[in-house]
Order: structure tokens, then C-alpha cells, then sequence
């Protein structure tokens, strides 16, 4: 029975088994088919959001590309105005033209302008004239038609008061009227004036001046902000000493002299600095703010206990070179200069104007003892003079075609700009004609036209300016004609080109005209070399105007200048000299000279890393879905508030010196003629006896001598000399943007005055012939006066009458200096400004008024967005790497997103002191996608400015001494990426503990190495700073043998097998990273 029942289950099992799959078949089947169509459709959406937010270079219907197009075409005019090549509407309707499907996105053009200007304005400065008031941004991004871009850097000044000011921005010409007025009066309104203005100006690309060789690789030294921007020269005929360093460069090299009486060697420029940039005979590079690049080569050394003189040059720093000339021909007042400076200083206006800019940076190249040859090659020999073209204002005074840096420009004659010679105002100091109370420097020549009158390109080139400009310069014309010059035409009545246009020489530009600050029509023409104006008098034309020999030529297929632009700020110095003295044989005077020069500022390396990148918020909005989420983010932005300020250091340099002394002065009287009457009366008797007086007259002629007379004359002479000194230290002190906090304060400080008082006696001048002052005339009257005094006595008392006079004496004349003492009293005092650490606060937190990345993501309304990032978020992430300016944001946004959810997306701690400005020179575009440690090596060093050879010799050499294993322990003992052992790992121990960080993390010992760099091994620093692809193999032996020091020798050829294979490694990471 049992049997049976269970027979009968099965069967029914069976059965039932059976309906079920036939019943569940067309269900298996369909949920396959949904399977696969949902497949399809993520594959799809996949192709269609990777399409849609990757950039697709010159495609109009792609929106990143349209996003570039936009925000890389973007120009500054002179009244500060940041400007894009189209609006933001036009982009938006080329976009819809081309079917893009930004509109699946975003529906309408003003959000679309909002995300884009997210990403701008970050990155430029805040021109308006009030900038501490309230910007609008809703009706700025509601105005879709508008160009303009509005920036929130705003530069703050903290000046030698010990007071913080906004700084307020004003057109080129302006700020150089108030430079110009202070240089020339010293007027303190116009020195205020500059200080608290700004202006910017447009980058030039960079020159080479001196025909040696570039130095491609060597020590790097990094100057202070605001110095070097004055120069002063000596006769080389002052280096005597045969035996000298100085000498033998001299006479080893066959130094010669060009045309303007530069001393030259190998095609560099000698010249005499203090030892910080190296010792005689070394190459040197002198960087100039601009980018271009003095080549030199040290002559002498100045002595840095000089007064006045410091580690970086005389002056307090503000005279780094002192070019070596030929004293014959610059000791000489038909050169411009005065009794006490015969030659007009270098970098003034007659004597290359464009060297007027600070020094950033100096390259030593090595010795010419070790390396004579390099850059001979250039030149024709030293041995012989070298005919050198002098630049800017004195170019085109030889003939021929001539060299400026590395472009040739030809010596043909050049178009007059208009019709008319009649020249109203030459370029120089003048009165101001609007306001004749002000002094100018006109950096032009004004020719008087009638309106409407031809005005014609004096050379061939590309207009980069065409336009209504400031107040002051009206319808202008700018044109680039490459090799760093540029012509400006201004006042116009009407502009005859366009922005872009190439034009030839003679041809119609403008109609004159007088538009902006003008008395009445005429052509303010103007000439500038690497932004520097000069005088076009100086250059040679068609119809005979013009001193020089010939034009600057042009190069119209390449522009002299470039898309950057920066910021100018004024510095200044002042020197009162005073000499007085009761000696009348001094001289004295009473002057105060002023110098005040501008410094530029890259503003936009400050702030790099804080741009929100429109590829960024797009890829948001691709992946999430949701146009109201990345608005929100983009709030952020617009709330940010970014701060430079430019921190006046005041050093003032006290020099009395107060020299007594006693001069000796004598009179040698030989010989000395005295004429004598006299008269004796006499009793005599006539005959007949009576008696009666006879006077009998005489004369006689007495000679004396030698005969002197001594006497003393105390004097006391003080020469004082206040040198005030304002150096600027420019630093990023608040950035509060949309992802972190970022502060440093500064407070002033007056630092301890250095006095210094010391008697020099010297030693007593024997007496020498001179030439008879006053004093000495009265002692030769006086010894002649004695002399025929006594004569006259003497006659007198063997004479009843007596007169004697001086018939005449010949005297010489004599000093002596004895008992001389100066007095030297030396005070330095002023006022600096020193840092706090800085601060980065990362703005993740939850609770609080703040807004950030995090509340906007959880908040409930924004969960659609949450949802589909959850989803896929791998698709946002390739999307991020896909893009190079977002490239190094995924880790960034892999933390935000775990704060945001606790969920880990793959990074659950990140290191926010990368957005401290100084890791971040260009963070999105310098660094390279390297993983893992090798990636963060890399990276922190690049972010260290070393360049990527040197950071591929140091990842060569610790793949073969750890495999990047940061805990790792050798055998030998060595410990970490470098394997530091002894001492040295005791000190990691230290700093990884005074860091709360464990010794075997990646970062601290990156941070720990890099200071062992800076204090104890800064050759090794210089050396993978500035490493080359060509010396790669070089630099990788350095590391290996001068920091890990794992062998000994020092000669490279010999001990290069030691690191053969860390050289091969280091050429694997600079390919990879290529």
C-alpha cells in the first residue's frame, strides 16, 4: 500500500513538475529577453553619456568642446574688462545648430552660462572700481548675450603702515602716469596712488638677450619678490690684480667689448654680482619677470658686507647685476650721465629699456675654466671685437641685419605712421597737456593731422587690438610684429581693421582723429619691445624721419605676445643723500633720488587649484541626471571669496659717515723782495755855522727766504645716506572656495634695530704740493707781510724814516692731513611681515550654516542624483579621468562622496594640504596619472618643482632600493622608500611622531625627504630641479651617490655602473610619464 502511494506521489510530482516549467518556459523566456534589452539599453546609455561628456575635439554639437572654445578665447582690455571671443548664448546656439543634446540637460542658456563662468571666475582678477562691494550674479548669468566675465580675486595691499587696503584696478597708461610723476618729483600723492592701484598687462614671449648658449640644466636660485630691477655697470679697467681670479678670466677668455661697450665672453654679458649666484667665471642666467633671460657670466664678485649690500645685490637686493663696460667709453658725460654716473644706467630709457623688470630666478650653468667652449660656437671669437646690436631704444643705430634674443630682424626703413612731420610732443618727460601742474613720462610722439588724415602701419604684422579703448587712448590700434615689438596708434576717429587681421607695411589702419584724452587730432605713435615703450625716433622711416640707421623689421607669422596675462604692482626706493662739511674745499650737496618700478604677479598660479572645471560639473550632470544638483554645486563658486595680498616689507639703511681730520696746510716762501725808502735827517752847518737839518734820502732792495709759516685747520665732513628699501612679499592669504578653507595671516613686525658704530683711523697724508686755496694765499700773504715788517723795523731803527713794501715773492704751496678719523655709524631698521602656518579646512561637515559639496549631495530633493552616481559610479569616475582638467579630481570626489554617504567609494581619507597654492602650479594639468606610491612620488615632487627628468631619476632610484614599499627593512638596515638608516632614520622616526603619523606612510616620508633637501642636501634639490632629459642619466647617479650614498667616488664616469640599473628605470618612469 505504502509502495503504491508513493508510486502515485512521484507521478503527480512529475506531473506537476512538468506544468511548471511549461507554465514558467514563456516566462524564463521573456525575462531573458528583458534581460537582454536592459543590457542593451545600460550599454547604450554608457556610449551615450561617455560620448556626450568626453571632449571631442572640433566637434560644435560636442559640449565639452564648446566649453573649451569658450572659456580658452578669453582677452583683458586696457580698462581691466575680462572678455570671451562669443557670449555664452552664441555657444549655447552653435550647440542646438550642430543637434547637440545639451537640451536633454539643461533647458535653458542662462544655467548653461552659469556652469560655464563657474569654471572662470576663479581665475581672474576683480576689476571693478568699487571691488569690496556685492556682486549680482543672478543678473550677470542672466545676461547670456553679454561677453564679459567677472572675477573674484581680489587683490588686497598690507602696507608699511601695518594697514590692509583693497587694491583698485586702473588702465596701463594711468598707472604708469603715477610711477612717472613719482619718479620725476617724488610727489607722495602720485606714490599713494600707485601703490593702492593695480593694472594688467599681457604676457610677452620670452627673449634671450646675449648670443651664448642656453644653460639647460644647473643650480637654480629663487629671488625674493620685487628686486633686481635696477643695474649699474663698472670699468673693467679697475681689475688690476694679475694674479686674480678676475684677471685670468679675462685674459684666458680674450674679453672684448660691442658696439654699445659691454664686455663679452662667449656671448654673455660679464658682469660682477655677490656669491649667491656663484663664483668668477661661472655661467649665469638671470630670469627677468617676463619669462626672458639675461645671459651672463660672472666677472667679479661684490663684496656683500658693503654697506648697503646684501645676499641678493647692493641696494638692499634691488641691484642684483652690475654689468663690467669699457671704462673709456662709459666714464663719459657725452653718454648721458652726470659727473658722478657718466653712463646712463642699463634698464633706463637710452640704454635697454627692457631690462627694467625684476629678477625671479638665477641659473648657474657651471665654470668657464671647466668649460670654455660653451656657447663659442655662437659667436665669431672674443679675440675680436663683437659686433652686438644694442635693443630697444638704441636698435637700429648700426646696419644691417641684426640680432635681438633668438629673432633676426632686418635693418630696412620703416613707414612713417601718417602724412604729416609736424611733431607736437617728443617722446620724454613732459608736462601733462590736459594738466599742466602734472608731470609725465610721454612714451610716444604725438604728430599734429587733421581729422580723418591717413594712419598707416609702420611695419608688417597682426592687429591684436582694435577698438574703443580707456579715457585716455580713445580709437586705438595695436599691432603685433613678432620679435617682441609692438605699434600703437591712438586717438582715432575711425578704425579701418579688425582683431586678427594681418596687415602690411603702409597700409591704411585708421583715420585720425581726436578720441579720448586729447587737445585736438593727431597720432599718438607708439613703439614698445617686450612691453617696454621706446622711442620710435630712434629707428629710421621712408621720408627721412628718425635718428637711427634703419627699423626693427617684423616677423608677422609669429606674435610677440601671448594669451596670459598678470598683474603690476608698484615698488619703490628712495635714497636721501646728503653731503656737508665745513671744508671749503667739499663739496656739498643735498639730493633725494626716487625709483619706483612694478613687479608682475602670475595670479592665476595662486588659484589654480580651486577652479571648479565645467567638464566637472558636466560629468555630474551626464551621470546624475539632474541640471538643479550641479547649479547648486556651482553656488558654491559664486560664493567663493579669494584673496592676494602684496605685503610692503620696509627696510630702511642708515649710513653716516663723519670724517674729522685736521689739514695741515704751509707756505714756502722763496724768494721774498721787499723795496725800502727810508730818510735820514742831519744836522749839517751852512758857512756861516749855523746849524740846519738835511734830509737825505735812500732806498734798498732786501731778498729773504726761504721762508714759511704753518698752520691747522680742524674739519669735520658727514656724508649720510638713508636708503629706504619696499620689497614685496606676495602671497595667497584667504581662499574660501567650494571645497576647502584655505588661510595664512600675516602680522607686521618691526625687528630689532642693527646699529653698528666704528672709528677707522687713518693714517696721516705727508705734505704735498697743491694748489694754493684761500687759506693757503692768506699764509703766503701773511709770511710776506712778516717778512717786510720786519724789513721796515729794521730800517726803521737805523733810520730816522723808514717804509719797506713787497716788490714781489714766489711761494709754493703745501697739505698735509693728520689726525684723521671716520666715524662710520650704520643702523638698519623698518618693518616686515611674517607668516603663520597656513591652514586647509576641508568643507565636508554636515551641520552648520555653510554650504558644501556634501549637504547639497544628501540633501532628500538632490536623491535622484545620489541615485543613479550610486548606480554607476565607475561611469563618473571614468568620465573625470577622461578629461585632463578633471583628471586629478577623482580621488577628491571619491572622499566627498563617501562623507557624503559613508558608503566606500575607494578613498576614505585624503590629503588636503594639496590645496595649499604652493603644490598647486597648474595641480590640473602638471601632474601625471602615475598609481599607486610611484604616482604620489611623482606627483609631490613635480608639485615641488622639480622637473619630470629629475622626478624620474628619483623614481628610478627608489624602484631599485625599495620597490616603493614605504615599510620596508634591507638588510643592511636601511628603512622606508629611501632605505634611511642610522641617524637619518631616528630623524624620520622624529618627524613622522612630531606629525602624529606613523614613519611608514607614504606622504611623511615624501615631506621628511624633501626636507633633508632643503637643509641638508640642496645641491642634490638643485640638481633634480633642474635635471633634462639629456643629463637624465647624470642625475640619477647624484641621487643615488650624493643623498642614499650607498657608494663612494665622485667621478661620474668611473662610478656610473653603480646605478646602470636605476638610469634604466628612471628612462621607463620619463617614458611612461611622456
Amino acid at each position: 500500500m505504502d509502495d503504491q502511494s508513493n508510486k502515485q506521489i512521484q507521478k503527480v510530482k512529475k506531473v506537476v513538475k512538468k506544468a511548471i516549467i511549461a507554465a514558467l518556459r514563456p516566462i524564463i523566456i521573456i525575462f531573458a529577453i528583458i534581460c537582454i534589452i536592459v543590457a542593451f539599453i545600460c550599454s547604450a546609455m554608457y556610449v551615450i553619456t561617455l560620448d556626450t561628456a568626453t571632449l571631442k575635439d572640433g566637434s560644435w554639437d560636442n559640449v565639452p568642446y564648446a566649453s573649451d572654445q569658450y572659456s580658452n578665447n578669453v582677452t583683458i582690455d586696457e580698462n581691466g574688462i575680462a572678455s570671451t571671443d562669443m557670449s555664452a548664448q552664441e555657444v549655447w546656439d552653435k550647440l542646438i545648430e550642430n543637434n547637440s543634446n545639451i537640451k536633454e540637460y539643461i533647458k535653458e542658456s542662462s544655467t548653461f552660462k552659469k556652469l560655464l563662468n563657474a569654471e572662470m571666475v576663479t581665475n581672474f582678477l576683480d576689476t571693478r572700481k568699487d571691488p569690496d562691494a556685492e556682486i549680482d550674479w543672478d543678473s550677470l548669468n542672466q545676461d547670456t548675450n553679454s561677453k564679459e566675465v567677472q572675477g573674484i580675486i581680489k587683490l588686497k595691499r598690507a602696507t608699511a603702515e601695518g594697514k590692509t587696503i583693497t587694491m583698485v584696478y586702473t588702465d596701463p597708461d594711468t598707472f604708469q602716469s603715477y610711477i612717472d610723476e613719482y619718479n620725476a618729483t617724488g610727489s607722495e600723492t602720485a606714490k599713494q596712488q600707485a601703490l593702492k592701484h593695480f593694472t594688467i598687462e599681457r604676457g610677452y614671449i620670452a627673449s634671450n638677450f646675449g648670443n651664448g648658449a642656453s644653460i639647460t640644466a644647473g643650480t637654480s636660485v629663487e629671488l625674493p619678490s620685487g628686486i633686481g630691477a635696477v643695474h649699474s655697470y663698472m670699468g673693467w679697467q679697475t681689475i688690476t690684480s694679475t694674479t686674480s681670479n678676475q684677471y685670468k678670466l679675462m685674459q684666458q677668455s680674450g674679453m672684448n667689448f660691442d658696439e654699445e661697450g659691454f664686455g663679452r665672453i662667449n656671448g654673455r654679458y660679464v658682469i660682477a654680482c655677490t656669491s649667491t649666484y656663484g663664483n668668477v667665471g661661472d655661467y649665469v642666467d638671470f630670469y627677468q619677470e617676463d619669462g626672458s633671460v639675461i645671459q651672463c657670466i660672472i666677472g667679479d664678485i661684490k663684496n656683500q658686507n658693503d654697506t648697503g649690500c646684501n645676499e641678493w645685490g647692493h641696494s638692499n637686493g634691488q641691484n642684483v647685476i652690475e654689468f663690467v663696460v669699457d671704462k673709456n667709453s662709459w666714464y663719459s658725460t657725452e653718454k648721458g650721465g652726470n659727473a658722478s654716473n657718466m653712463h646712463i644706467n642699463p634698464g633706463n630709457q637710452g640704454c635697454h629699456p627692457e631690462w627694467n623688470q625684476n629678477i625671479t630666478k638665477v641659473v648657474n650653468g657651471g665654470s668657464y675654466f671647466n668649460n670654455p667652449d660653451f656657447g663659442a660656437e655662437n659667436i665669431s671669437g672674443n679675440g675680436t671685437t663683437i659686433t652686438m646690436p644694442s635693443t630697444g631704444t638704441a636698435i637700429g643705430s648700426g646696419s644691417g641685419t641684426i640680432s635681438s634674443g633668438n629673432a633676426t630682424i632686418n635693418g630696412e626703413i620703416m613707414k612713417w605712421p601718417v602724412d604729416s612731420t609736424n611733431i607736437t610732443s617728443y617722446f620724454g618727460p613732459r608736462n601733462d597737456p590736459t594738466n599742466t601742474s602734472v608731470t609725465e613720462n610721454h612714451g610716444a610722439i604725438d604728430i599734429s593731422v587733421p581729422t580723418g588724415a591717413n594712419v598707416y602701419a609702420t611695419e608688417a604684422g597682426t592687429v591684436i587690438t582694435a577698438r574703443y579703448g580707456s579715457e585716455t587712448a580713445g580709437n586705438y590700434v595695436e599691432i603685433d610684429h613678432g620679435n617682441g615689438y609692438i605699434s600703437r596708434y591712438l586717438h582715432n576717429s575711425e578704425l579701418k581693421v579688425k582683431v586678427g587681421d594681418k596687415v602690411t607695411k603702409g597700409q591704411v589702419i585708421a583715420l585720425a582723429g581726436s578720441t579720448g584724452k586729447s587737445t585736438g587730432p593727431h597720432c599718438h605713435f607708439e613703439i614698445r619691445y617686450n612691453g617696454v615703450r621706446v622711442d620710435p625716433l630712434n629707428f629710421k622711416y621712408d621720408n627721412g624721419m628718425g635718428n637711427g640707421m634703419g627699423g626693427f623689421g617684423s616677423n608677422p607669422d609669429e606674435l610677440s605676445t601671448t594669451n596670459k596675462y598678470y598683474a603690476k604692482v608698484a615698488t619703490w626706493t628712495e635714497i636721501y643723500d646728503k653731503l656737508e662739511s665745513n671744508d671749503p674745499e667739499v663739496e656739498t650737496y643735498e639730493k633725494i633720488t626716487y625709483n619706483m618700478t612694478t613687479t608682475r604677479i602670475n595670479y592665476q598660479e595662486f588659484v589654480s587649484g580651486y577652479t571648479m572645471p565645467f567638464e566637472y560639473l558636466w560629468s555630474f550632470l551626464t551621470v546624475g541626471q539632474e541640471e538643479e544638483f550641479v547649479s547648486e554645486l556651482a553656488d558654491l563658486v559664486y560664493g567663493s571669496e579669494i584673496f592676494i595680498t602684496v605685503h610692503d616689507n620696509l627696510r630702511i639703511n642708515t649710513n653716516i659717515s663723519t670724517d674729522t681730520y685736521t689739514k695741515m696746510k704751509k707756505a714756502i716762501a722763496n724768494p721774498v723782495v721787499v723795496r725800502v725808502h727810508y730818510e735820514d735827517v742831519v744836522t749839517k752847518y751852512d758857512e756861516e755855522g749855523n746849524p740846519y737839518k738835511e734830509t737825505i734820502p735812500g732806498s734798498a732792495t732786501e731778498i729773504g727766504g726761504p721762508l714759511e709759516d704753518v698752520q691747522a685747520f680742524p674739519y669735520t665732513t658727514i656724508h649720510t645716506v638713508i636708503t629706504s628699501t619696499n620689497t614685496l612679499e606676495i602671497k595667497l592669504t584667504e581662499a574660501n572656495v567650494w571645497i576647502v578653507e584655505y588661510k595664512q595671516e600675516f602680522t607686521s613686525q618691526a625687528p630689532p634695530k642693527d646699529e653698528k658704530s666704528q672709528d677707522n683711523p687713518q693714517e696721516d697724508q705727508p705734505y704735498t704740493v697743491t694748489a694754493p686755496t684761500a687759506d693757503h694765499t692768506a699764509i703766503g700773504e701773511a709770511i710776506g707781510e712778516s717778512y717786510r715788517a720786519s724789513v721796515e723795523a729794521s730800517y726803521s731803527a737805523a733810520h730816522t724814516r723808514a717804509s719797506a713794501s713787497l716788490a714781489s715773492m714766489k711761494a709754493e704751496y703745501y697739505t698735509a692731513v693728520v689726525g684723521r678719523n671716520i666715524h662710520v655709524y650704520t643702523k638698519t631698521e623698518g618693518l616686515i611681515y611674517v607668516s603663520s602656518p597656513a591652514t586647509v579646512r576641508e568643507k565636508v561637515e554636515l551641520t552648520g550654516d555653510e554650504n558644501n559639496f556634501v549637504k547639497i549631495y544628501t540633501s532628500p530633493k538632490h536623491a535622484t542624483t545620489a541615485s543613479n552616481i550610486h548606480s554607476a559610479p565607475d561611469w563618473l569616475y571614468l568620465l573625470l579621468s577622461q578629461n585632463s582638467s578633471t583628471a586629478n579630481m577623482v580621488d577628491v570626489t571619491k572622499y566627498l562622496l563617501y562623507k557624503a554617504t559613508d558608503y566606500d567609494y575607494g578613498v576614505q581619507s585624503y590629503d588636503f594640504s594639496v590645496y595649499k597654492p604652493e603644490n598647486f602650479k597648474k595641480l590640473y594639468d602638471k601632474f601625471s596619472n602615475l598609481d599607486g606610491v610611484p604616482g604620489k612620488v611623482y606627483n609631490f615632487l613635480l608639485s615641488k618643482g622639480v622637473s619630470p627628468a629629475g622626478a624620474a631619476a628619483v623614481l628610478g632610484n627608489i624602484q631599485e632600493a625599495s620597490n616603493f614599499e614605504a615599510n620596508t627593512t634591507s638588510s643592511n638596515g636601511g628603512n622606508g622608500l629611501c632605505l634611511w638608516k642610522n641617524d637619518r632614520f631616528k630623524n624620520l622616526q622624529s618627524w613622522a611622531s612630531s606629525n602624529h603619523k606613523a614613519w611608514t606612510d607614504v606622504t611623511t616620508q615624501l615631506e621628511f625627504m624633501w626636507s633633508e633637501l632643503e637643509s641638508k642636501y640642496p645641491s642634490v634639490k638643485n640638481k633634480i630641479t633642474g635635471a633634462t632629459e639629456e643629463n637624465l642619466e647624470y642625475a640619477t647617479w647624484y641621487w643615488g651617490r650624493f643623498y642614499e650614498g650607498f657608494f663612494v667616488g665622485t667621478n661620474f664616469e668611473k662610478t656610473k655602473g653603480n646605478t646602470a640599473q636605476r638610469y634604466t628605470y628612471a628612462q621607463q618612469w620619463l617614458e611612461k610619464v611622456k
